[in-house]
């Protein structure tokens, strides 16, 4: 018996931003350039760029910034401003404030890795005087395309010559598997996961940005996607080592069998997306030794709940059964998903009585 469990969601949203200066050329610029300012807690100095899944901007890191003001002028339009030191954000050439302009719009959006010279090749189609954007097709392998969206910032002229804080959220789902021995395999029991694979699973397609939240500023994101795919142990941002047959995960408490995968948002539907796993139990040791194999096990993803496993008979008289708990219904962005699949056995148990034996009345034979 299979028991399946899901552990609440974790909301992880990046509330990172970067130092940046625009302005905007006009005749009556006041020659004081535009500042994007970015959170720089927690910065690393890697210089290859952010940490695919994580949530702070790092040297060799940038985005492409959209401005638009209240004069209906276009003082960037996907300009890409970029860090060598996880400090100091450029972009040339600088733009400068306008007071003849109320305020000013600011968009953004950020790559993960280093494959786009520009906003084209990033974005499709954009409207810069709203920020609404729809990206070019992308896939997900997993360990790539941890795309940012920065919520919209809105710049009143008291606050120009300040610097523009721009708050970025990631567009796509994180997601992480573990597997966990259940109690009705014993102590002794040992379980080893032999494969593991996500099926069906949306992996191509884009995201669109249709609006920005009245009072939080936040992108209204969707997804849309094309293609469906699978994924394994060794597309995590953390690859987990080779399950297999020969390499096995011998399960001794909680432990990944995918780590960090970036995942595309989604809705879930029956007898769509899958997981797949293989395992053992083994019982017994030397001439007594049981080996039970269960191959390709299947399991809608839609079966998981936000209900733990019941530790001992008080949970289960309380009422905490298996898998009775709210349903995860799908993914949605910015969060970060830890699943849990708790592989239960229920031993085949005999036990005998015996039947009494039958009196009977007796027989007799007279012989004289």
């Amino acid at each position: 018996m299979k028991k399946l469990i899901f552990v609440v969601a974790v909301a992880i949203i990046a509330a990172v931003s970067c130092s940046k200066t625009y302005e905007t050329r006009t005749s009556n610029s006041e020659g004081t350039p535009i500042i994007l300012g970015s959170w720089a807690d927690n910065l690393t100095k890697a210089a290859t760029g952010r940490t695919i899944g994580g949530s702070a901007f790092a040297a060799g890191d940038y985005f492409f910034v959209y401005g638009y003001t209240s004069g209906s002028q276009t003082p960037f339009d996907g300009d890409k401003v970029s860090t060598s030191d996880a400090t100091t954000w450029t972009y040339s050439p600088l733009r400068f404030w306008d007071r003849n302009n109320d305020y000013y719009d600011f968009y953004a959006v950020s790559p993960s890795e280093d494959t786009y010279a520009d906003a084209d090749d990033l974005i499709a189609s954009h409207t810069v005087s709203t920020g609404a954007m729809t990206s070019v097709s992308l896939t997900l392998a997993g360990n790539n395309n941890d795309i940012l969206v920065a919520d919209k910032k809105h710049v009143l002229k008291a606050n120009y010559g300040q610097e523009v804080q721009l708050n970025f959220r990631h567009a796509a789902a994180l997601f992480d598997l573990k597997v966990r021995k259940g109690a009705g395999i014993g102590d002794n029991g040992v379980l080893k996961v032999t494969a593991v694979t996500l099926e069906n699973i949306d992996k191509t397609g884009t995201f669109s940005v249709a609006s920005y939240d009245g009072s939080t500023n936040k992108a209204a994101i969707s997804w849309t996607g094309t293609a469906t795919g699978s994924y394994t142990e060794a597309n995590g941002v953390n690859a987990v080592t080779t399950i297999s047959a020969a390499t096995p995960i011998t399960t001794t408490g909680d432990q990944y069998l995918i780590n960090n995968l970036v995942v595309m948002p989604q809705t879930f539907a029956a007898n769509a997306q899958r997981l797949k796993i293989s395992y053992t139990i083994t019982t017994g040791t030397g001439a007594t030794e049981q080996v039970n194999t269960f191959t390709d096990k299947t399991y809608d993803l839609v079966l998981f709940d936000n209900t733990d496993y019941p530790t001992d008979d008080n949970d289960v008289e309380a009422g905490n059964q298996y898998n009775d708990g709210t349903k995860v219904t799908g993914w949605v962005d910015g969060v970060h998903y830890t699943y849990v699949i708790t592989i239960d056995a229920e031993a085949i148990v005999f036990t005998a009585t015996m039947e009494p034996w039958t009196t009977d009345n007796g027989y007799y034979y007279i012989l004289n």
